[in-house]
C-alpha cells in the first residue's frame, strides 16, 4: 500500500497494524487490543493472543537440533518420554517437538493462549493445556525435556528450578531459549536500529517491565538464569539467528505486540506515538510505502542444563 506523505497525518494507526494471516478480525484493532490489565498476564484476551502470533518472529529448526543433540549426548531416549514446554504461548515454540517426540504438552497461564494453539493444532502428539500456580503438575522424575521460549524472564525463577529439578529424569534436560532485539540490516540500517531502539529505551521508558530487558538485551546472561541443575554440565549457545524479511507494517505489528507498547497503550490509548514512529522509518527511508520490506535479524541464545542426581 502506497501512503502519500500529506496523508501520513491523517491515518489511524488501526490501519497501520494488519492482521497478517490475511484473515481480518475484526477484533483486533489498536484501540481494542490494548485495553488489557498489565500485570504479567499479558496475553489475556483472544484479540491479543491472535496478534500476538501474527506478529513474532518463528524459530528456526535447527534450535531444536542444537537441544536434543544435548539431550542425547548423555540420555537414552525412549518411546514413552514425556516432554513439556513452560510458557508456551499460542505454541510458536511447542511445535518444534513434534517430529521428535510422542507425548508433548505445552503449558501456558493464559487461558486464551492455550485456546489459540489448542485450534490451532494439528500435531496428535502435542496437547495443551492450561497450568495454575507455579507446581510443574507432573510426577518425581517423569520428564525428559522441559523447554521454555522467551518466558523464563517472567518465572519465580529458584521456585521453578526446584520443580525441574523434581520433575525431569536424571541426565533430563532444560532449555531455555529465546531471541535478542531485533536488528535491521541494509540500506539506512544504522539509523532505522537507532530509531526503533531509541523507541524502546525512551519513548516506552518507564513501561517496558525490567524482565523483557533481561531477554531482549541481557539475553538471559545474568547468573539467576544459570540453574543450578549441574554445574559442568551448563551451556550457553549464541550461534544462530533468525532471519527475515518483513514488510514495515508487519514490524510495526511486531514492535506494538511488546509488553511495554501494550503497556502504554492501554495507559495512553489515544497516543500517536506508533504514527510518529512509522513517520520517522518512513522519512528515514525516504520510501512511502508500508509494504516495503526490510531485511531483519535476531540473535538465538540458548542455554543448557541436566539433571546429574
Amino acid at each position: 500500500m502506497i501512503i502519500r506523505i500529506e496523508d501520513l497525518n491523517k491515518k489511524p494507526i488501526k490501519l497501520l497494524i494488519k492482521n497478517y494471516s490475511n484473515k481480518l478480525v475484526q477484533e483486533t484493532s489498536i484501540e481494542k487490543l490494548f485495553r488489557l490489565d498489565m500485570s504479567k498476564r499479558f496475553y489475556e484476551t483472544t484479540a491479543h493472543s491472535d496478534f500476538y502470533a501474527q506478529c513474532r518472529p518463528t524459530y528456526p529448526p535447527d534450535v531444536m537440533k542444537k537441544i536434543l543433540d544435548y539431550l542425547f549426548l548423555k540420555y537414552s531416549r525412549k518411546d514413552d518420554d514425556l516432554v513439556i514446554d513452560i510458557g508456551c504461548g499460542t505454541g510458536q515454540s511447542t511445535i518444534l517437538l513434534a517430529p521428535h517426540f510422542q507425548r508433548i504438552i505445552g503449558y501456558d497461564i493464559s487461558e486464551y493462549q492455550v485456546k489459540k494453539a489448542n485450534e490451532t493444532n494439528t500435531h496428535s502428539n502435542i496437547n495443551y493445556k492450561v497450568i495454575v500456580g507455579s507446581d510443574i503438575p507432573h510426577e518425581d522424575s517423569s520428564v525428559a525435556l522441559v523447554i521454555s521460549a522467551q518466558a523464563a524472564h517472567w518465572f519465580d525463577l529458584p521456585y521453578f528450578y526446584k520443580e525441574v529439578k523434581r520433575t525431569l529424569t536424571i541426565k533430563g534436560v532444560l532449555a531455555l531459549f529465546g531471541y535478542a532485539f531485533v536488528q535491521v540490516h541494509g540500506q539506512q540500517s544504522e539509523k532505522l536500529n537507532e530509531i526503533i531502539t531509541n523507541f524502546y529505551k525512551k519513548t516506552l521508558r518507564g513501561y517496558v517491565q525490567k524482565e523483557s530487558e533481561e531477554v531482549y538485551f541481557g539475553r538471559y546472561r545474568d547468573e539467576k538464569f544459570r540453574d543450578p541443575l549441574s554445574s559442568t554440565d551448563f551451556i550457553r549457545d549464541e550461534n544462530l539467528v533468525i532471519e527475515c524479511r518483513w514488510s514495515i507494517q508487519r514490524l510495526l505489528g511486531y514492535i506494538a505486540s511488546w509488553s511495554g507498547s501494550q503497556h502504554f497503550l492501554r495507559q495512553h490509548p489515544t497516543s500517536t506515538v506508533f504514527h510518529d514512529l512509522n513517520l520517522e522509518i518512513f522519512k528515514c527511508l525516504d520510501i512511502f510505502d508500508d509494504e516495503y520490506e526490510l531485511d531483519l535479524s535476531f540473535d538465538i541464545f540458548i542455554l543448557m542444563n541436566r539433571k546429574t542426581e
